[in-house]
């Protein structure tokens, strides 16, 4: 007190204002106090969606006034597509000196300047992932220069902050007073870590954004596709339709999708069809489905049916094209094949007919004659007279029965309008085919019938029956004109797995390597030109592959053709079977009736 006393009038004033100034500790807390309320209004206005750009700028503003320094920026890392690093800033001190830079300043800063210049004090930054501290950065090694008119360099402090061990910005001030050093660096720690969190926030936020475009690119993508796609598409949910495109509003001859939207997506179809919009499909193996038009019409639909996301849940689509010309067209080709064949065979056919037709006119005729005799004389039948007349009657109605069985068999294989499918017996039909074969066959080949136990198969028996045909027709017209005795067609059945297999075997002349690879193709045959239309193999294998069979083909040139056909059933074979026409001859056998 007494050394207090002892002092001037300003020495004791100065000590006094010495001794109410906070000390260099109370200095720091403050300053730490304010960091951390600063950061803390920061966060929370993140937490509730401040635009990011003015956070940044806040940021800034405190970085600025906490160090003391004049001008300083927060910029993020990225990198080129070659991998160089550069700097994009999200908040910078406008330190424009020029009115066109204030206006470029004005115009570029919120969408954020690039800086791509490496050789520089920021730029060591970037490339080094260090604090880069320079106090003199007149002479220092690392610093580019500044342009004309810039304000001046005296201190710089630049410090990258980090996420998940990856560099992804850094902040960068100058001019503090007396320079930067190491207890600024820590100072501003929790500064630097508030800045890589809101930087990671906003890049998860980028990336939102973009996924969300590019949902919302993609839905817009797939309306685009299902609205101009030339098939029909339902999409259905518990059995309602939410959505049809313009193909199927034309398909099903309404006005408007919202005519069809919340309709029974069953009621769109004929009774009975509508598990084909319900159960799962597969484009290699298409339903058929009868589609009901606005008008009553029916019309012929190929459907494939899958399960997929339609709004953030899950939903059936019916793909449907309409096949109704397409399968119009198919039988106006199969009953042109079916022509075909049969006009191949109309003079083997006439002559089967005129051959009973001959001895049944001759045998009327005679009948005819001798009754009239008989009125004439007043006479009565006895006797071996009446036995001769009734003999001529009996071979006429065999006669008949014969033209009547030649009839019906031409009946099997003209008839276009029966889809029906049933249970077909197949040594029947295969003896009926051979029937309508038989004047190509008989002076060509021997005709060798193998037939094993077989179980019926589901199929439509026209259909089946011209497929038999087709191949039994084609077995004889691979025979030169006279056989000879090694000429053989032999027709085999078996069961094995499940399957049913006919096999039509022929010694004929066989087809060259390079064709085997085509001879289902349509419009392709070996036969010359102007016999066949090249569709009938084509045909044959469509109408097996619909049954969900398949049909092989073996040959070799000089020795002969197998063609296998494989039918599914599930009857399992007869015990037993009379193996019918087993290794007969074409001298031994001929078509009954």
């Amino acid at each position: 007190m007494k050394q207090f006393e002892a002092l001037s009038g300003s020495e004791r004033a100065a000590l006094l204002q010495k001794a109410e100034e906070p000390s260099q500790l109370e200095r720091e807390l403050l300053a730490s106090n304010q960091l951390l309320q600063a950061l803390t209004e920061v966060q929370t206005g993140f937490i509730h969606g401040r635009p990011i750009s003015q956070l940044f700028d806040t940021l800034l503003s405190i970085l600025l006034k906490l160090t003391a320094s004049e001008y300083g920026f927060i910029g993020e890392v990225r990198r080129t597509a070659e991998g160089k690093p550069f700097l994009k800033t999200h908040a910078i001190t406008n330190v424009a000196w020029t009115q066109e830079l204030r206006e470029f300043y004005a115009r570029e800063a919120p969408r954020g300047l690039e800086f791509h210049n490496l050789k520089t004090l920021f730029g060591t930054v970037l490339t080094t992932g260090e604090p880069v501290v320079s106090n003199s950065p007149s002479v220092d090694p690392r610093r580019a220069g500044i342009p004309e008119g810039h304000p001046p360099l005296r201190a710089f402090l630049g410090l990258p902050f980090h996420a998940n061990q990856e560099m992804i910005g850094m902040v960068g001030v100058a001019n503090r007073p007396g320079g930067y050093d190491e207890n600024i660096i820590q100072f501003l720690a929790p500064f630097l870590a508030t800045c890589g969190s809101l930087l990671v926030g906003l890049r998860s936020e980028q990336q939102r954004r973009r996924a969300e475009q590019e949902v919302w690119r993609s839905e817009a993508n797939f309306r685009a596709l299902i609205e101009q796609c030339p098939d029909a598409i339902l999409i259905h949910r518990k059995g309602q339709v939410v959505f049809a495109n313009t193909t199927a509003v034309k398909l099903l001859g309404v006005s408007r999708p919202e005519e069809l939207q919340g309709q029974p997506i069953a009621s769109l179809v004929e009774p009975g069809e509508e598990k084909a919009l319900t159960q799962l499909s597969s484009a290699s193996a298409p339903s058929e489905v009868r589609i009901r038009h606005r008008e009553g019409r029916q019309i012929l639909a190929e459907v494939v049916t899958v399960l997929l996301e339609f709004y953030g849940e899950p939903a059936t689509v019916c793909l449907a094209r309409d096949i109704t010309e397409r399968r119009q067209l198919q039988e106006r080709f199969l009953l042109n094949e079916r022509m075909a064949s049969l006009g191949a065979m109309a003079a083997g056919v006439a002559h089967e007919i005129n051959t009973p037709l001959a001895y049944m006119l001759s045998n009327l005729n005679y009948v005819s004659e001798e009754l009239q005799a008989l009125a004439g004389a007043g006479g009565s039948l006895s006797g071996d007279h009446s036995r001769e007349i009734l003999d001529a009657l009996a071979e006429t109605i065999v006669g008949s029965n014969r033209v009547r069985d030649i009839v019906s068999n031409l009946k099997l294989f003209s008839r276009v309008d029966n889809e029906k499918h049933g249970l077909v017996q197949l040594h029947p039909l295969l003896d009926s085919c051979v029937k309508m074969a038989w004047s190509e066959i008989k002076h060509r080949a021997r005709l060798v019938k193998s037939y094993g136990p077989v179980p019926p198969v589901q199929a439509n028996e026209s259909r089946l029956g011209q497929v038999f045909l087709n191949l039994i027709v084609n077995a004889a017209q691979a025979m030169p004109e006279e056989g000879g005795d090694s000429a053989e067609i032999r027709i085999s059945t078996w069961h094995e797995e499940g399957a049913v297999v006919v096999s039509i075997q022929d010694t004929g002349k066989g087809i060259p390597e390079e064709h085997l690879g085509k001879v289902f193709d349509p419009f392709f045959t070996t036969k010359p030109m102007g016999v066949g239309t090249g569709l009938g193999l084509s045909i044959c294998h469509g109408i097996i592959t619909a049954l969900g069979g398949r049909i092989t083909l073996e040959s070799k040139v000089g020795r002969g053709t197998t063609f296998q056909i494989f039918l599914p059933t599930t009857v399992p074979p007869p015990a037993e079977e009379e193996r019918r026409g087993r290794d007969q001859g074409v001298n031994s056998y001929s078509p009954p009736g």
